[in-house]
């Protein structure tokens, strides 16, 4: 079995995720086998990976250890009618919610009730007070419909203890904290009558070594797809387990000289540092990959398989918007839309009606994109649409897409907007729009925050209809070595010649 190992998947996903995805398709098309691992607690996981189509390919470390890997649902209990007529609680629904304060006697509050539906039937939690309104407990629902978790509040709501519940309501993971100021640390790790006994842990890196440990069978492979939180477990494993880091974005400093400067922290430093037990590491693209091995002498062999692919998508030129703008990226800092509000700001006097659709989310960056449109006057031509699952229709009438990220793994957007023949200009960086991109063809290069040649280039693009025509037809020529076929068989290499080591 192939492993892709990360921490959790919610209900919007990053970059990694996407990859990983595209990773499994890839694999069942070839008849791989391959299962996204999640090492982290998630009560919602099932219904995340079913809303993104790969319930059937993944569990949980929690699923494992609580006996809760299958997907069958149990009854759902009529929470209200339980509170009301056999407890004698009186009930009050939160307006703009589904939550319900539970009361009894004069008003004194026992619980408050968070569920998932209008109809009350799908449990999310069950926080408990005390006759000081004091949170003491907070008892956590799988949302296949089993109590999962309980947690035991101290002061100010610090965790004190976790309880974690198979399916029969049986204690196999007990979780023990200290408390630090307002912070609950924790100090132990017990494991309940696994295989008839009891295992203790003192970290969650420990634990999650362990799992790794027991779930490996002779020829499964691990791939570490987040390696700034999972490098060191996976250091630990035992040495004749097969494992490879997957590289997802740059590992030096931006700005730094990529031989002789500074790892950014917490990333890739651990990994590069212990290098000793990997069997090999998989980059994106070319250049990170020479980058790597100009740099250290001791690594494992490095191998470039890009984190998406693409395969030409049916559009309509003349049915496209000429000045519609999209970027898909999530609003965070690296990415620096407010570049991107600028120079739409300062085209909107020659392009009256230009828009740039924001695709993405990110609560902190969305307040300060939101603050300057508003304050600039900008409502009209720049909207935040927030995370989208299904972006077939922006791409379809979008003309334009922009890229202006401090630096990049890969830059999967870029590959996809190419796709439905929608030119892109990005920041020349760190790594993929170089390798994705011909200057003048399929779009153009910029360099790296040069906000005045972004400008430039979105007014000649937007200013010439000739352009836009002839490099939206050049889009799907270039890309052939993203082709699903292309990358499927670079992979179906590597598995092969990983089983040979």
């Amino acid at each position: 079995m192939n492993y892709f190992v990360d921490i959790s998947v919610g209900p919007t996903i990053s970059g990694i995720e996407e990859a990983q995805f595209n990773r499994l398709r890839l694999f069942k098309q070839a008849n791989l086998p391959a299962t996204i691992l999640y090492l982290s607690y998630q009560s919602r996981l099932h219904e995340y990976t079913k809303k993104f189509g790969v319930r059937e390919n993944s569990f949980s470390m929690y699923d494992y250890f609580q006996n809760a890997r299958q997907d069958a649902e149990t009854a759902h209990k009529d929470w209200r009618r339980y509170w009301e007529d056999e407890c004698h609680y009186h009930l009050e629904e939160i307006p703009g919610s589904f939550d319900i304060r539970i009361t009894k006697g004069n008003d004194v509050l026992i619980m408050y009730a968070h569920f998932l539906d209008k109809d009350y039937t799908r449990i999310d939690y069950i926080n408990y007070f005390n006759p000081n309104h004091a949170k003491i407990r907070r008892d956590v629902y799988d949302t296949r419909g089993f109590l999962s978790r309980t947690s035991m509040l101290a002061d100010q709501s610090t965790i004190n203890s976790e309880l974690y519940f198979d399916q029969q309501q049986r204690v196999r993971i007990i979780k023990q904290y200290r408390r630090d100021d307002t912070k609950s640390i924790l100090r132990k790790i017990t494991l309940k009558d696994y295989h008839h006994r009891d295992y203790f842990f003192d970290t969650e890196s420990e634990f999650r070594t362990f799992f790794l440990n027991q779930l490996y069978q002779a020829g499964d492979v691990y791939y570490c797809d987040r390696n700034s939180a999972m490098a060191e477990t996976f250091h630990n494993l035992r040495p004749e387990i097969t494992t490879c880091a997957v590289f997802h974005s740059t590992h030096v400093r931006v700005g730094q000289d990529i031989l002789t400067g500074a790892l950014k922290a917490n990333i890739y430093d651990y990994t590069l540092a212990h290098p000793e037990k990997l069997n090999r590491i998989v980059v994106s693209t070319d250049q990170q990959r020479r980058d790597l091995l100009a740099r250290y002498a001791t690594l494992p062999p490095v191998v470039t398989i890009p984190v998406g692919f693409a395969s030409p998508q049916p559009v309509d030129f003349k049915a496209r918007k000429p000045h519609r703008i999209i970027c898909v990226a999530r609003y965070a800092p690296e990415k620096q839309l407010l570049h991107q509000v600028k120079a739409v700001e300062r085209l909107v006097a020659e392009f009256p009606d230009v828009e740039l659709h924001l695709l993405g989310s990110g609560p902190k960056i969305e307040k300060i994109l939101r603050d300057y449109i508003n304050t600039h006057h900008l409502t009209s031509h720049v909207f935040l649409r927030g995370f989208q699952t299904d972006l077939t229709a922006d791409y379809q009438q979008g003309s334009l897409a922009l890229m202006t990220s401090k630096e990049e793994g890969f830059s999967l957007a870029t590959l996809e907007s190419l796709s439905f023949s929608v030119p892109v200009i990005a920041y020349n960086i760190n790594y993929g729009p170089s390798e994705m991109i011909t200057d003048g063809e399929n779009g153009f290069l910029v360099p790296a925050d040069n906000q005045e040649a972004l400008y430039q280039k979105m007014r000649e693009y937007l200013g010439n209809h000739e352009l836009q025509l002839k490099m939206m037809a050049n889009c799907q020529r270039l890309l052939k070595p993203y082709a699903p076929a292309v990358v499927q068989q670079k992979w179906q290499d590597f598995v092969q010649h990983i089983a040979q080591d």
